[in-house]
């Protein structure tokens, strides 16, 4: 890709609802002149709505976000017939949620639990066109599946896929008006499945105790 006779820098957008993860990825690309981060979401309705992504290379999309999840985000995406390659960075090991990526479109599907210092060279394979996808040969069936876990654990506690984003939110020091604009909620709703959650978990308006939940059953 070249632009007056030299090579162009990659578009790349980061989506993810971890800041610091945010940060890292974007000092770990700007280190190679290769790359320019154009944009960064917390949030996938936010993402889906900027006037940004139709001019992006790559996309890195995480699949936990608030808002439209990452793989609702991945089908709208490839729906609307971008240019952007999407690289789905996740850390679910699982074989069926990244085929089931693959087949919405994902170019690619990398486990945050890799080494991301190979970051930089998948995106450049997705860009000539490669797939980039694990080797789930060598998982075994002890191995956790996170995604079966997770609705275990939504079952044990009675809780809503909402409800444990609100839990995350509030762990992570956002204040209600803050989570209801960032899930397009309203204040009332929030405060809603504020209460429902310390009523099925039985911690009495604790924060400190939701907090010590969160990080026990790893939501943190």
């Amino acid at each position: 890709m070249t632009q007056n006779g030299t090579e162009s820098k990659i578009r790349v957008i980061i989506a993810d609802d971890h800041p610091l993860i945010i940060k890292g990825i974007t000092e770990l690309l700007e280190k190679n002149h290769r790359f320019v981060i154009t944009k960064t979401f917390t949030n996938g309705n936010a993402l889906l709505q900027s006037t940004a992504v139709p001019d992006a290379d790559v996309l890195l999309l995480d699949l936990n976000m608030p808002g439209k999840d990452g793989l609702q985000v991945l089908e709208e995406i490839k729906s609307m017939k971008l240019k952007a390659k999407i690289l789905v960075l996740t850390s679910y090991f699982s074989k069926e949620l990244a085929e089931q990526c693959q087949a919405a479109g994902a170019n690619g599907y990398i486990l945050k639990s890799d080494n991301l210092d190979r970051l930089a060279d998948n995106i450049l394979e997705v860009m000539e066109g490669k797939g980039v996808f694990p080797d789930f040969s060598m998982k075994t069936e002890e191995d956790p599946n996170e995604f079966t876990y997770m609705d275990e654990f939504l079952k044990k506690y009675n809780l809503t896929k909402r409800e444990t984003e609100v839990i995350q939110m509030v762990c992570k020091g956002y204040n209600s008006k803050e989570i209801a604009d960032q899930l397009y909620l309203s204040s009332f709703t929030v405060q809603t499945h504020r209460r429902n959650i310390f009523r099925k978990l039985n911690i009495e308006g604790n924060t400190i105790a939701l907090y010590k939940f969160a990080s026990a059953h790893g939501l943190l």
